[in-house]
C-alpha cells in the first residue's frame, strides 16, 4: 500500500507547489497534481541560453524554440531526480508529464506524476487520458 501521505509530504519537501492527488479509478496507483516552480537564477539561465542561441527578432520564435524548451527541459531533469530519489525511499515506480507552457505564463510548470509499487504495470499516458 502506497504511503499517500508521506508520498505527499517528500514531494513539498522538495520544493514542489500545490501538491494534490487526483481521483483515479485504480487506488493502487497515486496519481498527483503539481507544479514546478522556477526561482530567479533558472529564469536567468533560460532568458541567457534563448540570447546566446537566437539571433533572429521574431520573439515567439525566442519563446517557442530557445526559452521555453530550455525552462522545460530543466523542470524535467530537476523533477525527475526527485522521481528518482521518490522510488528509492518508498520502493515505488513513477512516471511523470510536464504539460506545455506558453509564453505569457512560465514562472512555474504544471506536471502530473503516477506512482506505484514496483512491478504495477501502468503507463501515464493511458492515465492522463481517462482523467481528462
Amino acid at each position: 500500500m502506497l504511503d499517500k501521505k508521506s508520498i505527499i509530504e517528500f514531494l513539498e519537501d522538495e520544493g514542489l507547489d500545490e501538491v494534490n492527488q487526483l481521483d483515479y479509478k485504480d487506488e493502487d496507483i497515486l496519481v498527483l497534481n503539481f507544479f514546478y516552480t522556477f526561482d530567479d537564477a533558472e529564469l536567468e539561465a533560460a532568458k541567457q541560453f534563448a540570447n546566446d542561441n537566437y539571433e533572429g527578432d521574431n520573439q515567439d520564435e525566442w519563446y517557442k524554440d530557445y526559452f521555453l524548451p530550455y525552462l522545460t527541459d530543466m523542470a524535467a531533469d530537476n523533477i525527475r531526480d526527485i522521481v528518482e530519489e521518490l522510488e528509492e525511499k518508498f520502493n515505488v515506480e513513477g512516471e511523470f508529464v510536464i504539460y506545455e507552457m506558453d509564453r505569457d505564463y512560465h514562472s512555474e510548470c504544471e506536471c502530473v506524476l503516477a506512482l506505484a509499487e514496483k512491478g504495477k504495470d501502468f503507463d501515464i499516458e493511458d492515465i492522463l487520458e481517462e482523467i481528462e
